[in-house]
């Protein structure tokens, strides 16, 4: 199930952000240039692409906030393209900014230039906490580990200003583009697997399992795929030759409720197969009798659906 008014709530999130980036950037820029400062000028533009992405990520998550039935699935993997897109940025920018750094570090700068760096990282900072609630988006999850690299090039931008030490400032930068490489290698590897449609082992293919099985369905195997930071389940269920139509519409609906309950959840495919050995009349009438037990859990457990299955996943 998606949580659409959360989708909602980082949407205006990462265009507030956007807001508050960009006059710091302008300001950096402006002195950057002025004292011909590598650092601030680097800086500056960093603060472009960050805020620039962040007013992405808003529309990225208005259009999913605002789907219809119809929605087309295949635009969620625009977060996984956005994904791609900041990483590639952001690799870019980093290597640039260690070679700028080690030529352009010992120059004259006055101290006092520190505090817009030190302003950035405080935004940096607000805008980390707030994410926090809604690290379950992978949107998020991603922006928050880009927070923390952004905080540790502000500081390192601070320092090389502050103290104007060649080796500590290419020391701090270097470490920092390492840890920015190994982040970016890992989001662009999920962001492929999500694009491409690779089946994913994710902790909640189990947990679906247990729980239809509980109800009696013939789960003949379960499919998980991301697409952004949202699952698509496919669920290959055993029935028997001669169920009714009706029972069969019954059983697709059922399994369709019990899997959407699961957070970020977005779509939900089911295809019926005929068991291989016959089943006895009274077989039939046992799965159908299970059916109607599910679809009044379903039914019971209101707008949280969720609670209903916890007992049943602890047996």
């Amino acid at each position: 199930m998606l949580h659409l008014e959360g989708l909602r709530s980082v949407s205006k999130i990462f265009f507030v952000t956007s807001l508050a980036i960009i006059p710091v950037s302008v300001v950096e820029l402006f002195y950057g240039v002025e004292y011909n400062s590598s650092i601030l000028i680097a800086d500056s533009l960093h603060g472009f692409i960050d805020a620039s992405s962040a007013l992405l990520f808003s529309i990225l998550l208005k259009i999913i906030y605002r789907r219809t039935h119809k929605f087309p699935w295949g635009l969620y993997n625009l977060e996984s393209l956005a994904i791609l897109g900041i990483s590639t940025i952001i690799a870019v920018f980093s290597i640039n900014f260690v070679f700028s750094t080690i030529k352009n570090v010992s120059l004259d700068i006055p101290s006092w230039l520190s505090i817009l760096t030190m302003s950035s990282g405080f935004v940096t900072i607000i805008v980390y906490i707030i994410e926090r609630k809604f690290s379950w988006i992978s949107l998020v999850k991603a922006d928050m580990s880009h927070s923390k690299v952004d905080f540790g090039m502000e500081l390192a931008g601070t320092i090389g200003i502050v103290v104007d030490y060649y080796w500590l400032t290419v020391s701090i930068t270097v470490a920092i583009v390492a840890f920015i490489m190994i982040d970016t290698i890992r989001q662009v590897k999920e962001a492929i697997y999500s694009i491409i449609g690779v089946n994913c082992n994710c902790p909640v293919k189990d947990r679906i399992y247990t729980i239809l099985t509980s109800y009696g369905f013939h789960i003949k195997n379960i499919y998980t795929r991301k697409l952004g930071s949202f699952l698509m389940i496919y669920i290959v269920v055993g029935l028997p030759s001669n169920v009714k139509l009706r029972d069969e519409y019954k059983v697709r609906k059922t399994i369709k409720r019990i899997v959407n309950s699961f957070d970020g959840v977005a779509i939900v495919d089911i295809k019926i197969v005929p068991e291989k050995h016959k089943y006895r009349e009274k077989e039939s009438v046992i799965d159908v009798s299970k059916v109607r037990t599910a679809s009044k859990d379903i039914k019971g457990s209101g707008s949280k659906p969720t609670t209903t299955f916890n007992g049943i996943e602890g047996k």
